[in-house]
């Protein structure tokens, strides 16, 4: 049976498309991931997405939309996460505008289903039953996941995604330059703020998670290890070394960041330092000896859950 996940996000729309074999193992078809904005500056826009970013969305809905049909797939499970639902009615309004424009049914899930579907896809492989602290680090939400493979202990559900902290923490920027020191610190403060309910010092190794972190990882040069008990998760990065790039790229202005790293995923530096933020923040605080990334994402515990 051929099935697909969609996944309408902050930042980008997500497709994942395979086949269900008989033997009830998932063959990747087809995924993409493209960046659509839907969510970027919504707050000083009465809460509703601009006009350019919904359009973006509703044309690369459309693109999906042919390629299912073309495919042939016959079950399909579309979902929005933090960008429709911080938007309330108009969230809703929103979901109706693509089912009639597009013909897709939006599931607007909450923040824990969210994160249920997270940790399931990241802990889906391990060979240990020893506990991780999972970090899901979105465009507007965070979800802080501690666990092992048999069970999710404890969940922290953020919202202090790299646009979310754009949007609240450099009003003055458009984009194309960079937050100064103090905006950075400011950010900093809230985070460490935001993680108060986290435990400290519990030395749990933290798994970043990130649709295509893996490779943001090897292309900006940093150093990792292999890492042996997750065949999904083969390599560890050093805390240390995150932090020393992170302080490197911070003052770098996004155009020559471009021109410096030339990663596959377009624009992916210009919240990259955001992103970090949260993650050796989270390190600081548990102690942790060292980050494992991924690129696993919801839609891979959308498929799970279809499979089931």
């Amino acid at each position: 049976m051929k099935i697909a996940v969609i996944d309408i996000g902050t930042l980008k729309v997500k497709m994942l498309m395979g086949n269900v074999t008989s033997s009830n193992k998932f063959e990747t078809l087809y995924q993409s991931n493209t960046l659509t904005c839907l969510g970027v500056r919504m707050t000083e826009n009465n809460n509703r997405p601009q006009e350019k970013n919904l359009n973006q969305t509703l044309e690369e809905l459309k693109r999906c939309e042919k390629l299912l049909r073309q495919a042939k797939v016959e079950k399909v499970r579309v979902v929005s996460t933090h960008a429709l639902r911080e938007m309330g009615e108009v969230g809703n309004e929103i979901a109706n505008k693509i089912r009639k424009e597009v013909g897709m049914k939006i599931e607007i899930i909450s923040q824990d289903e969210e994160a249920q579907l997270f940790f399931n896809a990241v802990m889906r492989d391990f060979k240990t039953d020893s506990d991780f602290t999972v970090v899901d680090v979105g465009g507007g939400s965070v979800q802080i996941l501690i666990g092992n493979k048999h069970k999710l202990k404890h969940k922290y559900l953020l919202k202090t995604g790299a646009q979310y902290l754009f949007d609240n923490f450099t009003p003055r920027h458009t984009g194309s330059d960079f937050p100064t020191r103090e905006e950075i610190r400011n950010m900093q403060d809230y985070v460490i703020r935001e993680l108060a309910p986290v435990p400290k010092a519990i030395e749990t190794p933290v798994i970043y998670g990130s649709s295509c972190i893996i490779d943001v990882f090897k292309q900006i040069g940093l150093n990792m290890q292999k890492y042996y008990l997750s065949k999904s998760h083969p390599f560890r990065a050093d805390v240390n070394e995150l932090e020393k790039f992170s302080e490197k790229i911070t003052p770098i202005p996004y155009d020559e960041r471009e021109k410096n790293y030339q990663l596959d995923q377009k624009y992916y530096l210009w919240g990259i330092e955001k992103a970090f933020i949260n993650i050796l923040e989270i390190c600081k605080k548990e102690r942790s000896p060292f980050i494992i990334p991924s690129n696993s994402n919801i839609n891979d515990g959308l498929v799970m859950s279809m499979r089931e």
